[in-house]
């Protein structure tokens, strides 16, 4: 549209004007900074009450494993205190130092014959108290509760035991005896799973008669086999204290990491999953980890060594359940903190109301001034489209006209009212439509303005024009529809015509001229620039392009005028120093030529024409993707005319035998450009110009 002439009128600034308007803003300043402080209150005290939340399930799930820990420490110490009774007797302590201080093969005090190292007589004794030994292990398990006993030396070995038998101990509970013996405190084997239930070793060491306990060294232990499995189900199960998702779980150390002790499951024990790192202390830390035994399911824990087997009481507590007291109190919170923003909002909105409801009067008559003022401009603007002579239309997104001015009206011959709600195929016919919309759908995707040149009808008369289409978006950046202004160049274009027509004469003219000078040249020129552009047209190069190959092909011989007349007319072959004469033209014409106002592209294809694929050709010997196609093209062409034409020392061939020449020398022409010859040669246009050769 025309562009607006008139200063833009002023919109109204804010409710109540500028004075009113600081007023607002300080009532929504102060609002701002209530609701802000309200948030930041709630916020802190929130953060303080996770924290503390957190310090107390931190606290409480602490007093809890240590407690735990505590009695699990207590059990084990009054289970190897057991064993008091019966390595504390001067009995047992005497008997134990006399087979500590026996040399050679202890099989001999369980009556093996023959064992060699024993004296005569030696450790007879010692077998013989032997039952008597045994009697009193035996009815010292069965007492205890224990399921089996043995008296072993210092080295591990077993002497006595409770079965009537010596069944072989594994690595792990020869080192673990050793370890008793060495440290003279008692050991405590890993739980594992057997028929039974849930079983452990209890290895407490034994002193010699004459050495209070961890006053010496001891001469041996006693092993005693116990079965826990419902004394550690007792153990772990919940008190009356725990809370809601409270667990107590009992973990052990195992090849490769960490297992959970289940005695309520078929296997006992149930591998750990979860993610733990110990601390330097060797406990559990306390903190936000998987359960050990779900790691979907999310957990406060803290675990406590227990004191003598690897064992850890791992205190749990649910994440969830843990949290229940901080999110309602959380929600409490934000809720009073939204009902004060809220009353902060009240308070602004009344006064917002207040000052609206005192200057409505005066926004009202502001108003009325604008709309009287857009639609001065309004008419001002009609005004000025009516006198325009450019056709300005406005369509919206369907392609049906919304806005036409006067000048596209009277051009079609139809009122402004008629034209709106109809589209360009009712206008113009479809055909037409469809050319002055293929743009339209582009316009509008990539919302960028775009010319295009079309001839259309109007009132049985051609005329030529230049149509400017625009994208016409709303506010929010979405395309609406397409302004389109139509420029009459049917004079324009006519006189461009009659100048191109004019410079193709003057260059036809040229070269007959250039012809003229070798009589086998004659009508060379106009036969390649009508091929050139043909074959062009079949490779579907732009119309720029094929006018540059036309003006090429018509100044193709321009440098040969400088050639010896001698040379250009001699009947037979050239010698070396002839041909690097007559290559030379390529030189000659690119000097005139460069000079002059000529586009790069027909001062190139001129340089390189004379260049082969292979680089046999010159002046530099250019190999294919150095050359331009417009010169690979008029390459192909060049030789073409020169094979169907005759010369001195040969008679012309025939257009099909030039072309299997050229498609046998793939190495030097551009095969793509022969095949569109050969497609040329046998359309009507190709052989009338291969026909008027002669």
């Amino acid at each position: 549209m025309a562009k607006q002439a008139q200063t833009t009128p002023e919109m109204p600034r804010s409710i109540g004007g500028a004075r009113q308007g600081v007023k607002i803003g300080v009532v929504l300043a102060f609002v701002l900074v209530i609701s802000v402080g309200i948030l930041f209150l709630a916020g802190r005290a929130v953060s303080n009450k996770h924290a503390e939340g957190v310090e107390n399930q931190e606290k409480r799930l602490n007093l809890l494993a240590h407690g735990r820990a505590e009695v699990f420490e207590a059990w084990l110490s009054e289970l190897s205190r057991q064993g008091d009774r019966l390595i504390k007797s001067d009995l047992f302590r005497l008997y134990g130092a006399e087979v500590d201080n026996v040399e050679g093969d202890l099989r001999a005090i369980f009556g093996v014959a023959g064992a060699e190292g024993l004296a005569e007589g030696q450790g007879s004794e010692l077998a013989a108290q032997l039952p008597m030994m045994q009697n009193m292990l035996r009815e010292f398990s069965t007492y205890s509760g224990f399921l089996n006993g043995r008296i072993l030396t210092r080295s591990g070995d077993a002497y006595i035991a409770t079965d009537g038998y010596l069944p072989p101990m594994s690595e792990v509970q020869l080192a673990q005896a050793r370890e008793a013996v060495a440290s003279k405190l008692p050991r405590f084997s890993p739980l594992r799973k057997t028929a039974q239930g849930l079983e452990m070793d209890i290895y407490v060491p034994m002193f010699p008669p004459d050495v209070e306990d961890g006053g010496g060294e001891a001469i041996g232990a006693l092993m005693m086999t116990r079965q826990v499995t419902g004394k550690i189900t007792e153990l772990l199960s919940n008190s009356a204290l725990s809370a809601k998702g409270e667990r107590t779980r009992l973990m052990q150390k195992a090849e490769g990491g960490f297992r959970e002790v289940t005695p309520w499951t078929s296997e006992g024990f149930t591998d750990v999953n979860a993610r733990l790192e110990l601390d330097a202390q060797g406990d559990l830390p306390f903190g936000p980890r998987e359960s050990l035994s779900d790691r979907d399911q999310q957990v406060y824990s803290l675990g406590v060594r227990v004191e003598g087997p690897q064992w850890w009481v791992v205190q749990e507590s649910d994440y969830d359940a843990a949290m229940v007291p901080i999110d309602n109190f959380t929600r409490t919170v934000y809720i009073v903190a939204g009902l004060g923003i809220l009353t902060a909002l009240l308070i602004a909105g009344l006064a917002w109301w207040v000052l609206a409801g005192v200057q409505s009067q005066r926004i009202a008559q502001e108003f009325q001034a604008l709309a009287a003022q857009i639609d001065d401009q309004k008419r001002f603007i009609d005004s000025i489209n009516a006198n325009i002579d450019e056709f300005i239309t406005l369509k919206d997104a369907a392609g049906r006209y919304t806005y036409v001015n006067d000048a596209f009206a009277q051009a079609v011959g139809r009122s402004k009212v008629e034209l709106i709600g109809m589209d360009a195929a009712a206008v113009f016919g479809f055909d037409t439509a469809k050319r002055l919309s293929s743009v339209d759908e582009n316009v509008c995707a990539e919302q960028r303005k775009m010319t295009i040149n079309e001839p259309v009808f109007l009132r049985s008369q051609r005329h030529q024009f230049q149509i400017s289409k625009s994208p016409y978006c709303d506010q929010n950046g979405a395309c609406q529809g397409i302004v389109e202004v139509y420029r009459d160049i049917t004079e324009f274009v006519a006189v461009q015509e009659k100048n191109k027509r004019l410079i193709r004469r003057a260059m036809e003219a040229l070269g007959s001229t250039i012809e003229a000078a070798d009589p086998y040249l004659g009508g060379h020129t106009k036969l390649l620039a009508g091929l050139s552009v043909e074959v062009a047209r079949v490779m579907a190069l732009p119309e720029m392009d094929i006018s540059e190959i036309e003006t090429a092909a018509n100044l193709s011989q321009i440098g040969k005028m400088f050639v010896p007349n001698e040379i250009l007319t001699k009947p037979g072959r050239l010698t070396d120093e002839e041909m690097a004469v007559m290559e030379g033209h390529v030189e000659h014409a690119y000097r005139i030529l460069k000079d002059i106002d000529i586009a790069e592209g027909v001062l190139m294809a001129i340089y390189q024409m004379n260049e082969r694929d292979d680089g046999t050709g010159y002046p530099k010997k250019l190999k294919r993707d150095d050359i331009f196609l417009s010169a690979r093209i008029l390459s192909a062409l060049n030789v073409f005319c020169a094979m169907i034409r005759p010369r001195a020392y040969r008679g012309a061939k025939e257009p099909q035998q030039a072309l299997e020449i050229l498609a046998a020398e793939s190495a030097k022409f551009d095969q793509a450009v022969v095949k569109a010859l050969a497609e040329v040669v046998r359309t009507p246009a190709g052989e009338r110009l291969v026909t008027a050769k002669a």
